[in-house]
């Protein structure tokens, strides 16, 4: 098996990781029948996304072993630590109750860690695969990061159901995207971008 095969197998299972914790995170407070229910149900949603963020930056760690190129391993690795890092602090914001301003903060944080990993990731995939399209993914994670850290900044004030659309829609987004991408990539003919030239062939025969 190629390694980059192994590498859209592991960025599958991200994308059906993605969908999946946000739909989570959605239902939640639509499941909370009772107004005194949603702060329970926005603590139980930022522990569905610390928890989507520690899986997710697991499988991070692990595809880099699936990466050629050393830039990309690196970045990889570094993403995967700091989404364990960041997950961490979600948690505690959620335990603590802390302002909703930070936790936006955090996933802009998160967001936009897997955005430059994926842009340097991206770089070199491009090169076997010859498809813009390998930048799908950190143009979702880039374009979410910047809308929460606007979110952040300006304290704009969210309903509980609000905010936790815009986070199904980013984990929406940026799950469909892995997943089409992958299928579409792991379904890929390879091409020989190196083939040696008629001339050499003939002066090995």
């Amino acid at each position: 098996m190629h390694r980059y095969e192994t590498y859209w197998i592991i960025t599958l299972f991200r994308g059906v990781l993605a969908i999946l914790f946000g739909c989570a995170i959605l239902l939640i407070p639509q499941m909370s029948s009772s107004v005194l229910l949603l702060p329970f149900a926005m603590v139980l949603s930022v522990l569905f996304l610390a928890g989507y963020g520690a899986a997710d930056s697991a499988l991070v760690f692990f595809e880099s072993f699936a990466l050629p190129k050393r830039p990309g391993q690196i970045a990889s690795r570094l993403q995967g630590s700091a989404g364990i890092t960041i997950s961490l602090l979600l948690a505690t914001i959620a335990f603590e109750h802390a302002r909703l301003h930070w936790f936006f903060y955090l996933v802009a944080a998160q967001a936009g860690a897997a955005a430059v990993s994926d842009l340097v990731t991206a770089r070199h995939v491009w090169r076997h695969h010859r498809t813009i399209l390998v930048y799908a993914s950190a143009l979702v994670s880039g374009a979410a990061s910047l809308y929460f850290l606007i979110s952040a900044i300006m304290e704009a004030p969210l309903a509980t159901d609000t905010s936790m659309r815009m986070l199904y829609g980013y984990l929406l987004g940026f799950g469909t995207v892995n997943v089409g991408l992958a299928c579409m990539l792991l379904q890929e003919r390879p091409h020989p971008h190196h083939a040696p030239p008629a001339s050499t062939l003939r002066h090995i025969h």
